[in-house]
């Protein structure tokens, strides 16, 4: 028996080794089940089809190596969604397409998620993206040396959009060329770089498409965590910098940008390389363009009228206010990296856009902005907004805030509730959906207002309030839009009142000086002052912070006669505040005084002791 034993014990634990050795050999045999070469006769052009590829395809796995060497079908489709570690092209292999068109509206996508493209071969290797296809780089993978595509979709037709380049956490493109076109109908083709990741030496072209009303091909890296490199720029579309900085120059090429560059948030150009850069911008360059120049790095510019910049650099040195161009321009400052006849235009620094996010009550608890246009006729966008914070985790937002404009008579000369449709009247005269969408300042959400109005100088009155009644937390916005080339001092005065509370319902106000040099003004919390003009339940005692646009506290002050010494206050500013003839007129109120270099900054109102009441904050230009 006990031999019987022994022997069911030796042939048990064999079997259990035995299985434990086929579960070994079938996982080895699974691991490497995605890797696999295309056949040099497959039976379609679908990546999908395994009987396209060599044992254990098609390659599908973030660990999976897709393999290319000679084949009779060198095009090759991805319908649905892939991802490889990386895409190998053999020492002689034939030069391929690699198409990501998906067969459903948003199926379609090659993820490359590990080494990424890798090519071997001494011929042009293709990818493109089009009808909402997408071709995504993470993690490290790199897109080499291959020329990728993103097209115009079709969805005025189909309802399709377009294809998609996208660079996320620390990719790069490397030595790739990049195209963002535009294509025949409305949506266009894009490359977008987030995290951060990298251009390298890329060559970028975006392009405008085929008719007027196509969508515009783009390159967007305003959601990158900080600024990026790309080895060139070229063609008619689109450049979105948001608040980075764009490197541009490293692969040495002279090329030609003609198209125009979004710059909401005072982002910059920096040329390098020994390539000529000629910018043709169609519109101009954009007022809040901060310019940066390299010796030996050169820029052509052929416009013949001053293109308006917020700042220029040469060299890392900030140049004062003027008119700047090459040898050919005849400009009063003589730039040798400029060539052409054209020049750029710096202006002096100036308040720009302005806003403040509150929480909307009703009845004289709504937001009420004030703004002062100083000079000429000028153009402003104004903008109500709510929804929109929630992508920012702002609690409570205004769902749907509805805009009014007064004059300094209190006269209703504007008004609009869901900016994409227009109410006409007052100095509102024509449909503005399309001009509000082409500002660069649309709203995020269709329930949200805005209001494009060329006003003359003088003292105006933006009031927010919520569609029947309701409350919440919503923003106020005056943009400048000027795009003249001279350009005049917009923005002077800018206040918000609403009602102050705690929390996420202080009164935050935020303003953005722009142009090449320090600002100087002052800022006030006023609350008791309030009473005077017949204004219910005042802010009792409301304090100050100013931050920058890292969020830094930079100032603060709780009762104006009395300075809070820290970060950029020196000394005491009592005498400065009473001399400036903007001295509150209730010592409980806060004030204080700053010369601020361009960039976004950040006015924080709260009640002491977390106290409510209605506040009023307020910018007002020194110089």
């Amino acid at each position: 028996m006990d031999n019987e034993m022994k022997t069911i014990s030796k042939t048990t634990t064999y079997i259990v080794h035995s299985i434990a050795a086929a579960v070994l050999i079938l996982t080895a045999q699974l691991g490497m089940a995605g890797n696999a070469t295309w056949l040099s006769s497959p039976q379609d052009s679908a990546w999908e089809n395994p009987n396209n590829w060599t044992a254990g395809g098609p390659p599908n796995g973030p660990s999976d190596v897709a393999t290319f060497s000679h084949s009779s079908q060198r095009d090759v489709t991805i319908s649905s969604s892939v991802q490889v570690n990386s895409i190998v092209f053999t020492s002689g292999a034939d030069s391929f397409g690699l198409g990501v068109s998906p067969s459903v509206a948003g199926a379609g996508e090659l993820i490359i998620s590990g080494t990424g493209i890798i090519d071997n071969s001494s011929v042009l290797q293709n990818l493109a993206a089009d009808n909402t296809g997408q071709i995504i780089f993470k993690n490290t993978s790199t897109a080499g040396d291959a020329r990728i595509l993103s097209t115009g979709g079709d969805d005025i037709v189909t309802g399709r959009g377009p294809g998609k380049i996208i660079f996320n956490d620390s990719s790069t493109a490397e030595s790739a060329f990049l195209i963002a076109n535009g294509g025949c109908y409305a949506a266009a083709g894009s490359i977008t770089f987030n995290g951060t990741s990298t251009g390298g030496t890329a060559r970028v072209q975006v392009s405008f498409g085929c008719s007027s009303v196509s969508g515009i091909g783009n390159l967007d890296i305003s959601d990158h965590q900080s600024g990026m490199t790309i080895g060139s720029i070229e063609g008619d579309g689109n450049v979105f910098l948001g608040a980075n900085r764009l490197r541009v120059g490293t692969n040495n090429l002279s090329t030609n940008f003609s198209g125009y560059i979004v710059n909401d948030e005072q982002g910059s150009l920096t040329k390098v390389g020994t390539g000529i850069l000629t910018l043709q911008p169609y519109n101009g360059f954009p007022p809040t363009l901060n310019l940066m120049l390299v010796s030996g790095s050169p820029i052509k510019l052929d416009r013949r009228s001053p293109n308006v910049i917020a700042s220029l650099k040469i060299n890392g040195v900030l140049q004062p206010p003027g008119i700047y161009g090459g040898p050919m321009s005849g400009a009063p400052h003589i730039v040798p990296e400029f060539r052409g006849t054209g020049s750029v235009h710096v202006f002096p620094s100036t308040l720009a856009n302005v806003s403040t996010r509150a929480f909307v009550q009703t009845g004289d608890n709504v937001m009420i902005g004030g703004f002062i246009i100083e000079e000429t006729y000028s153009e402003v966008v104004i903008r109500a907004i709510g929804p929109e914070l929630t992508r920012y985790h702002v609690p409570n937002a205004l769902a749907n805030p509805k805009l009014e404009l007064h004059d300094a008579t209190g006269a209703l000369i504007a008004s609009n509730d869901d900016w994409q449709h227009t109410i006409i009247g007052g100095v509102i005269r024509t449909d503005q959906m399309e001009w509000i969408r082409s500002s660069g300042h649309a709203p995020t959400d269709p329930r949200e207002s805005a209001i494009i109005a060329t006003l003359a100088p003088g003292n105006y009155t933006a009031i927010v309030r919520g569609v029947n009644d309701t409350r919440g937390v919503g923003l106020v916005e005056v943009y400048d839009h000027q795009y003249a080339s001279s350009r005049n001092k917009v923005l002077g005065n800018v206040s918000t009142r609403s009602f102050v509370q705690t929390g996420d319902d202080v009164m935050i106000g935020g303003f953005v000086v722009q142009g090449s040099g320090a600002k100087r003004v002052i800022l006030r919390a006023i609350g008791a002052e309030l009473s005077q003009h017949g204004v219910p339940n005042p802010l009792a005692d409301p304090t100050l912070e100013l931050h920058n646009a890292a969020g830094a506290l930079i100032a603060h002050n709780d009762n104006w006669m009395t300075t809070i010494l820290g970060g950029i206050i020196t000394r005491d500013q009592v005498q400065d505040i009473r001399d400036s003839g903007h001295a509150p007129t209730d010592p409980r109120e806060s004030a204080i005084i700053a010369t601020l270099a361009p960039g976004n900054y950040t006015a924080i109102v709260r009640g002491v002791n977390n106290t409510t009441g209605i506040g009023l904050v307020e910018v007002y230009d020194l110089d």
